[in-house]
């Protein structure tokens, strides 16, 4: 096979090809361990999407083929949302973030009081 001037002109059309693969795998992983952890805590799997408000108590981390991920619980379902080292300070207690185009941003633990 060459690599000539017309099979470039294609290139940007193979990465993106490319790219809507990756994330189509993602997902599927994604979708796939979630489902088996909520069949084994019992909660439903609630997927977040960008501009979602995130609260729940983080569990733990997760590595996947993907990437990490942290498992955020609530009441009657669970979560599975990029991972940042700030959450590790954070295992077991109450988490708020809000699902943006880059990730999520994170507050840790309530705040109480007027003004914080």
């Amino acid at each position: 096979m060459s690599v000539g001037p017309q099979s470039l002109l294609n290139l940007p059309l193979f990465a993106s090809g490319l790219r809507n693969l990756l994330q189509t795998l993602e997902r599927r992983e994604i979708a796939e361990v979630a489902a088996r952890i909520a069949s084994e805590s019992g909660l439903d799997y609630a997927e977040n999407k960008q501009g979602d408000r995130l609260n729940g108590t983080y569990r733990r981390m997760l590595t996947l083929n993907s990437g990490r991920f942290a498992l955020i619980e609530r009441a009657n379902d669970l979560s599975l949302v990029p991972w940042r080292p700030v959450l590790e300070r954070a295992k077991g207690q109450s988490v708020t973030g809000i699902v943006g185009g880059e990730g999520i941003s994170w507050s840790i633990g309530i705040k109480r009081g007027l003004g914080r």
